[in-house]
């Protein structure tokens, strides 16, 4: 009796230093890539947007949005290049005041909330970013510019 009293109790033991393990493991806030992405995007941190937004599926998501030169070589480059320096995207997004809302995952799956507000007119632009979970961390894949 005392060794199967023994085992349980070795066996509950195991199973909370299991629960806690995998509590250790969780998955990072995907609202902070997106954090990320606009501090990136002041600072025109090519390789942090480079490493965190998957240019050539937002490229391929944002279709005529997007009004990238048909000839351009490369247009995952190109929409680097909206999102960094005089970029119009950068310009777009960062002239408004940027409020980060709920962030919903399902699986290997999330999308972040974000509001753009226009700084004089008050106007609220709503926008979703998706993310996909690779690796060890949140990659942006898909949103709108306004």
């Amino acid at each position: 009796m005392t060794s199967r009293r023994s085992i349980v109790g070795l066996a509950s033991v195991l199973v909370l230093i299991g629960l806690t393990g995998c509590a250790t493991k969780s998955r990072p806030d995907p609202r902070e890539t997106v954090k990320g992405l606009f501090t990136a995007m002041r600072a025109s941190d090519t390789l942090y947007l480079s490493q965190n937004v998957d240019l050539a599926q937002a490229v391929a998501t944002l279709g005529e949005e997007l009004r990238i030169d048909s000839g351009a070589p490369d247009p995952a480059r190109a929409l680097l290049a909206q999102l960094t320096g005089e970029g119009k995207i950068r310009e777009r997004w960062l002239d408004n005041q940027i409020v980060l809302g709920r962030a919903n995952s399902s699986g290997d799956t999330a999308w972040v909330e974000v509001s753009f507000i226009d700084r004089l007119t008050r106007v609220q632009y709503y926008n979703k970013m998706r993310l996909d979970f690779r690796g060890d961390r949140w990659v942006i894949n898909s949103f709108r510019t306004l």
